[in-house]
């Protein structure tokens, strides 16, 4: 009983037998070890009325033990309580005190940035504008390669092919035989014809020598015109210069395209029998977009790039300008003739064609314009205020671009800081540039 009122209690006084001396126990350790033989010693020296007092004694304070033991729990649970309640509240006052801070300067923030926006002046940097100059620019656009000339071989009188000379992709001269004609054929046509014209004079001769009668000699006459017409025009067509000596030849240098017509056939009149083609010289026909139009002069120099042979570049000439829009690509039509002498061009390839085109405009830094894809604008000063002003980019290079509309000489127009500029706001130039 001692023992466990020395471990509740910090000190117990254990009243002495004469009820005058006292003895203090310690609450633990060796003390404490060595002290229970002692006690031992007492309580069997005592007799069995001390051993009875004592267990009356033990009996009389297990209560008041308990009690104190609750009592320690009790105030240890409630101090834990505390602290844990007391570190809740310090991290929660914590937070509302960081909260409340970042509100007060997001607040401070924001009205600096009202303030400094739209009622403080502002210090700019301005370029002067300076005169129109002629620039140039390049331009281009994609377009496909065609023949210059086209011709189509045809013969007027119908006739039989005895020969085919040439076949697909042959490269011809002027004048190469291309097709032999039935000789036979032809000259009995040109004799048909001749004995047509004789037969209609001599009834018209014989219509005049006799009983005269209006009706009948107009009408000899107009048979005779007829035949003698049509017996000068197969003279006229066998006397063609694509006909010698009873063979079509060629009209120019080029290359055969197609060939539609084969041996021992026989063709009606004006029939296509073969297509030619001169690529000595070629034309691409160029899409350039709108936006460029003023910019494209004729006779201004060109660069092709074949698609097929990017690193190959021919130099051409705009021999064309065609003035009709696209609507579905907003392009105009341009042609380049480019000479073809290595045979490097092909009708039907696609390429690429750069125009050097020359123009006036102003020349302004390229930070200055707002928006150069679509409404370009600038901000030009006046009376110290800044005002947001239409202009038309005409082309640009690698730091500035070019503006043919919207800025006058000597005009002051903002060069930084744009982003923090609105219309007719108060400025102050600190810098100009020019």
């Amino acid at each position: 009983m001692d023992e466990r009122r020395s471990q509740v209690l910090p000190e117990y006084i254990k009243p002495s037998s004469d009820d005058s001396d006292t003895e203090t126990l310690p609450l633990h350790g060796k003390e404490q070890t060595q002290a229970k033989p002692k006690d031992q010693e007492k309580t069997t020296s005592g007799g069995p009325d001390a051993t009875t007092q004592n267990g009356k004694r033990d009996k009389a304070q297990s209560p008041f033990s308990s009690l104190l033991h609750s009592s320690k729990v009790s105030i240890r649970q409630s101090a834990q309580g505390f602290k844990q309640h007391t570190k809740h509240a310090k991290h929660a006052r914590a937070i509302n005190i960081t909260a409340i801070v970042a509100g007060v300067a997001l607040l401070a923030f924001a009205f600096y940035t009202i303030w400094y926006s739209f009622l403080a002046t502002q210090p700019v940097t301005v370029f002067r504008v300076g005169k129109q100059q002629i620039v140039t620019q390049n331009v281009g656009g994609g377009g496909l390669v065609d023949a210059k000339q086209n011709f189509n071989l045809q013969f007027p009188l119908a006739e039989r092919v005895m020969g085919v000379m040439v076949k697909p992709g042959d490269h011809i001269k002027h004048n190469q035989p291309l097709l032999r004609l039935d000789p036979s054929q032809l000259n009995a046509q040109v004799q048909q014809a001749a004995n047509d014209v004789a037969a209609a004079q001599a009834y018209l001769n014989s219509v005049a020598a006799s009983a005269p009668n209006p009706i009948a000699v107009a009408a000899a006459q107009q048979a005779f015109q007829i035949a003698n017409n049509h017996y000068h025009a197969l003279v006229a067509q066998t006397n063609s210069p694509t006909l010698h000596n009873g063979n079509l030849i060629s009209p120019v240098d080029g290359t055969v395209i197609t060939v539609t017509i084969n041996p021992g056939e026989v063709f009606a009149a004006n029939t296509i029998l073969m297509t030619l083609s001169d690529q000595s010289s070629l034309i691409i026909h160029t899409q350039i977009p709108l936006a460029n139009l003023q910019q494209v002069h004729l006779n201004s120099p060109a660069q092709i790039t074949p698609s097929a042979l990017p690193s190959v570049t021919l130099n051409g000439t705009v021999t064309s300008i065609i003035p009709q829009a696209n609507a579905q690509t907003d392009t105009f039509q341009v042609d380049v003739t480019v000479t073809n002498g290595q045979q490097l061009l092909l009708p039907g390839m696609s390429a690429y064609v750069r125009l050097q085109g020359q123009q006036n405009a102003f020349v302004v830094p390229r930070i200055s314009v707002l928006n150069p894809d679509h409404e370009s604008s600038v901000y030009v000063i006046q009376n110290n205020h800044a005002y947001l002003k239409q202009v038309h980019v005409a082309g640009s290079a690698p730091d500035v671009f070019y503006v043919d509309s919207g800025l006058s000489t000597n005009d002051q127009i903002v060069v930084l800081p744009l982003n923090r500029l609105h219309q007719g706001q108060t400025v102050t130039v600190n810098a100009v540039e020019q």
